[in-house]
């Protein structure tokens, strides 16, 4: 059994239909549960770390999943790996962790998914939606800071699956958070920004 704990406040959203998606396609013989700890400040509180040391003493192969995000937020990939490396050595913990979009650089789960949109197949749909980020990002509040909050990754994600021609049974599957990964119209999971997650997988999944 592997148990991969991810941000997520629970398995109905994007990120762990995202990840069910890759698990299917790529290892379909694994046995994987996942661990909702709804966002990456609860990753060692006391009820986390108990589940993670339980899995261990169980055999379980622990793995956890977390956004790099940016230096704008005051983290990005540098400072979150040495931030879990350190608290991992205090609490006298060992887990493969993972930080998307892959392992490298800044950015979020949204950055890898978004890589991986079929943008050679919808190229209007995301011209439009970059002259649409273009206008609103131009608007500033009356201090003269940026009045709207860009990029949202998450909500352009989601306007582009919800704005296709879909038949009810996918429509309905969208607020769930199965944006129809496996569907070759919308999302390629043959790219190579997905490698590095996958081979990642590929050397700590048991």
């Amino acid at each position: 059994m592997n148990k991969i704990f991810i941000e997520a406040k629970k398995e109905a959203t994007a990120e762990c239909q995202f990840l069910k998606t890759i698990l299917s396609l790529y290892f379909p013989d694994k046995e994987v549960k996942f661990v909702c700890m709804d966002g990456v400040g609860n990753l060692f509180t006391e009820s986390i770390m108990n589940q993670i040391e339980q899995a261990a003493e169980d055999g379980e192969q622990v793995i956890v999943l977390l956004d790099a995000d940016t230096v704008e937020k005051r983290v990005g990939f540098v400072a979150r790996c040495e931030d879990i490396i350190e608290k991992q050595r205090r609490y006298g913990m060992n887990f493969p962790f993972f930080l998307y979009p892959n392992h490298a650089d800044d950015g979020d789960v949204e950055t890898l998914m978004e890589s991986l949109a079929r943008k050679d197949l919808h190229p209007v749909w995301w011209d439009c939606f970059e002259d649409y980020e273009r206008c609103v990002g131009g608007v500033s509040d009356e201090t003269g800071l940026q009045r709207y909050v860009l990029p949202n990754r998450k909500a352009k994600l989601h306007t582009f699956i919800s704005s296709q021609r879909l038949k009810k049974p996918q429509r309905d599957k969208l607020g769930g958070g199965n944006w129809l990964f496996d569907d070759a119209d919308y999302w390629d999971l043959s790219r190579q920004e997905l490698h590095p997650l996958v081979e990642f997988f590929r050397n700590n999944l048991q």
